[in-house]
């Protein structure tokens, strides 16, 4: 539990601009939290995902769309008639 005040002093701006932080914070670090204006509060969710859990889903999305961008760069050089194995002799050297 945070209050809107307290956070203003601590970051010497004014309880209005300090809600307006904490909002931008919380939208673009994807918190669980939710902001009480009446009482000037922050009540944070403790649903936190470690970091680790973080490391090894962004791990998975780059994975992913580095796969995926391999397949089109396939497909492409399949189109044009060239030969596929360069590509695929990178990726799986690069993946070693």
């Amino acid at each position: 539990l945070l209050s809107f005040s307290m956070l203003a002093d601590k970051l010497n701006m004014t309880p209005e601009e300090a809600e307006r932080w904490i909002v931008n914070l919380i939208r673009n670090a994807r918190l669980d939290a939710k902001l009480d204006s009446k009482l000037g509060h922050v009540v944070m969710g403790n649903n936190a995902v470690s970091p680790y859990q973080q490391v090894i889903e962004k791990t998975k999305s780059l994975s992913f769309r580095s796969q995926m961008l391999a397949m089109n760069i396939e497909k492409k050089l399949n189109q044009s008639g060239r030969s596929e194995v360069g590509i695929t002799v990178f990726l799986n050297s690069y993946y070693l």
